[in-house]
């Protein structure tokens, strides 16, 4: 790895979604000319999920502004937390770790943008180590400023630099995004527990919905985070969301006209389990969601006839095609044998992700058609 290489942060399970994202959006920048083909990207390297490395080729970039789209289409991505331009990679193989990956960053040329410039030094640790992240940071950040002779200022930093140690893989390089590209909504109403914005872009683009959807549904709408990314994604749809729980509502709105979209999104009070009574049949593209079917509910909670009477509702309001996209816990077995009582949806896909270290499975249904014609396999899906 060399210059023009990028390490992007995504929830694990992710990584295609991110790789996607990228490719349609180098695609659509205008006036740009890029060989997409001549993008690199690998998901997972060194086995670390959650990550990706997009690189481009160093021929690709003669008489052309490859570079530069590609730092600045990575630095719009939805599906991407954090975008780091990676400098340097060593591969630490003696005894003393925390030596050799002092040398690491010594040997790695990382320079001032102005004689005014001030750094912090952020590090992520996973594996087994006689030294914690803390002191990857002291020891790394002591390296850099006799180096470049910036100042050292943890809020107020001009220049992040990054060393990160992954087992005995380490990495050097200068984080380009501040805040995390997920925060892109201002939340007036945030629960403790939220979902993030990342994890309900991938949600959507499992829907698989078009450029022209007309109708999104969120049932369990929480905080909107869902219904404010599909407003994002999908300008011209209409974006309803609903929840039984009062507090969430009044919350939801405020979100939603703090972004603005008050003319386009709508938030009702109404229980998610009573679809077939709220909605018209057939008059919804997708139902995107995340059920809090997890401890919150206690476990005296029948999680069967819950999911049998959402799953129902579903049935009743997606259009044939449709999808429906929601989270689900460790229960999965009540998803499986809820779909075998109902003949109309059909799963598609199945994916296992991470998000706040807990790991709930994506599930996507389709809406059969009358003449069965969308029966496809889940093989066959993609993002």
């Amino acid at each position: 790895m060399g210059d023009g290489v990028y390490l992007l942060t995504t929830n694990p399970g992710l990584e295609d979604i991110v790789e996607i994202e990228l490719r349609e959006r180098l695609r659509a920048r205008p006036d740009s000319g890029v060989d997409v083909d001549a993008i690199a990207v690998e998901q997972k390297p060194w086995g670390l999920a959650g990550t990706l490395v997009a690189s481009y080729l160093s021929n690709a970039l003669s008489g052309g502004t490859l570079g530069s789209d590609l730092e600045d289409s990575l630095l719009e991505m939805q599906s991407v937390y954090h975008v780091v331009r990676h400098l340097r990679t060593a591969e630490l193989r003696g005894d003393d770790l925390m030596a050799e990956l002092l040398a690491a960053v010594e040997g790695t040329a990382i320079e001032p943008v102005s004689p005014n410039d001030t750094f912090r030094v952020s590090s992520k640790r996973s594996g087994t180590h006689p030294f914690h992240s803390v002191d990857i940071e002291r020891e790394a950040g002591a390296v850099v400023q006799r180096q470049t002779g910036m100042s050292v200022d943890l809020e107020g930093y001009s220049v992040h630099v990054r060393v990160d140690l992954r087992d005995r893989v380490c990495t050097v390089g200068l984080q380009l995004t501040r805040d995390g590209l997920d925060r892109r909504w201002e939340w007036r109403y945030r629960p403790r527990v939220a979902q993030r914005t990342v994890v309900a872009y991938g949600m959507l683009r499992l829907a698989r919905l078009g450029a022209t959807p007309q109708c999104i549904l969120d049932p369990f709408c929480g905080s909107g985070t869902i219904l404010l990314e599909a407003a994002k994604m999908y300008p011209h749809a209409r974006i309803v969301g609903g929840d039984k729980v009062i507090e969430c509502v009044e919350g939801a709105r405020e979100n939603v006209r703090a972004a603005g979209l008050e003319s386009r999104v709508s938030v009702e009070h109404a229980d998610a389990r009573d679809l077939v009574e709220q909605w018209p049949a057939a008059s919804v593209d997708a139902v995107i969601t995340n059920p809090p079917f997890g401890v919150r509910l206690g476990r005296k909670t029948d999680f069967e006839h819950l999911y049998h009477r959402f799953l129902r509702g579903v049935e009743h309001v997606l259009r044939p095609g449709g999808r429906a996209v929601f989270l689900g816990g460790k229960r999965r077995h009540y998803v499986v044998r809820v779909l075998g009582r109902l003949r109309g949806l059909r799963m598609k896909h199945v994916r296992v992700i991470e998000t706040g270290g807990v790991y709930p499975a994506i599930y996507v249904l389709e809406r059969i058609t009358p003449d069965g014609a969308n029966r496809s396999a889940i093989s066959e899906e993609a993002p």
